[in-house]
Order: structure tokens, then sequence, then C-alpha cells
């Protein structure tokens, strides 16, 4: 009968040094990491503008609020809204979209975002978009209005972020409010 040696071979003292070396390769990714990934936006793919809004009827959180998504004029969905009227939706950037906002005994609002930047910027914050719906039965209201979008938002380098055109928005509104007549 042969005998085979036998080797022992003890699991903690050997084990350790392959977690050392694992835990500091962990470790110098992430600190490697921390730096800027991209330096121009054609060296990532998938970016896009987060787009961050709330919907409401004087102020108050609105719940059985609809909101549909298009892109280029062609349809892409609906877009999920919480009972408060929260919401949230990530544009890709470099592309026209509209935000159709219903509400059944409130007027329809759109919003026109244009989501695109310059080449070089590869850092730009959210846009937030706060929405009040008006009821369907406003008096004075210039129909042919209605057809418009609500706001125009695009990118403002003076502001270094995603803004709406206040004169458009304050004449449009003016227009579906009921406060003014189509004279100037």
């Amino acid at each position: 009968m042969v005998r085979t040696p036998h080797t022992s071979i003890d699991v903690k003292h050997t084990a350790l040094p392959w977690v050392l070396l694992v835990a500091s390769m962990a470790a110098a990714t992430l600190v490697s990491a921390q730096g800027k990934l991209v330096d121009r936006r054609d060296q990532a793919e998938g970016w896009y503008v987060p787009v961050r809004g709330h919907v409401t009827v004087d102020g108050q959180d609105m719940d059985g609020v609809e909101i549909m998504l298009y892109k280029d004029n062609t349809e892409i969905g609906k877009v999920p809204v919480k009972k408060n009227g929260n919401f949230e939706i990530n544009m890709d950037l470099d592309q026209f979209f509209t935000v159709m906002i219903t509400k059944q005994g409130f007027q329809t609002k759109m919003i026109y975002v244009d989501t695109t930047l310059p080449q070089d910027l590869v850092t730009y914050p959210d846009y937030e978009c706060f929405v009040n719906l008006m009821p369907s039965e406003a008096r004075n209201i210039e129909t042919f209005y209605t057809d418009f979008p609500s706001a125009i938002v695009r990118w403002n380098p003076d502001m270094n972020g995603f803004y709406h055109s206040d004169n458009y928005l304050t004449h449009i509104q003016t227009k579906l409010s009921g406060f003014a007549s189509a004279e100037f």
C-alpha cells in the first residue's frame, strides 16, 4: 500500500493576502472613478436632461393628471404621475419634446422643450417645472392661443440652465387666463 503525502493548508493565512489584494484594487478603482468620466458628450451614450415637475391647481397638489410625451411630434407614451402631481422625465439630449398635461375639467397645458446644449458642455442642472392648471370654464379665453405651447424651454447660456422664455410665457398665459384681449 502506497501512502500519499498529505499537505495541510491553513486557509486563514492563505486567503488574507488575496482579500487584501482584491480590496486594494477595489479602493483604487473607486479613487480613480472620482475624477471626470468624460470630457465631451460624444464620449458617452444615453445622456439626457432630467426634468422634474409638479402639477397643481391654485397651488394645491393635483391627483388624476395625465401626461403624454412627444418627441419630434411623435407620441412616445404616458409619463407616470404621482398622486401629488409630481413627475419625472429623462429627455434625450439634442432633441425636441412636447409635454402634454391634461386633466378633465381643466385647460390642457403643453410645454415645448428643446434639449440642445453646447457641444462642450458635460455638466448641467436638472430642469424643474411647475405647472398650475386652470379650470376649462375660464372666461374671455382667446381660443386661438390654446393650440400653442404654454411654455418654451431651452438652454439659457446666461443663466447656465434650462429655462422657459419669460416673455413668451407671460404673453401666452395672459391670453389663456382671459385677462387680456387680442390687442396689444
